[in-house]
């Protein structure tokens, strides 16, 4: 079975454009994976508004410039 040369370089690129759509498919899930546990880490203090992140297992933490204690969490309340 001989193959020609215009079905070899057709497969070619044909399984570069896959690699290559793979490739940017992987990359983009374990990107939005990792900015999904980015934004669960972070926190935002109730008393000066300052945003860190806290990788913590407790429900609540410590603002490093003020010294609050703020609950960690969906429900956030500013006051």
């Amino acid at each position: 079975m001989e193959l020609p040369l215009t079905e070899f370089v057709r497969l070619a690129l044909g399984g570069s454009l896959a690699l290559v759509l793979l490739a940017t498919l992987l990359s983009r899930l374990f990107h939005a994976r990792t900015e999904r546990q980015a934004l669960a880490r972070r926190v935002i203090c109730r008393l000066c508004l300052h945003a860190f992140e806290d990788s913590s297992h407790g429900s609540t933490a410590e603002c490093p410039v003020c010294r609050a204690i703020t609950e960690k969490g969906r429900r956030r309340s500013l006051g």
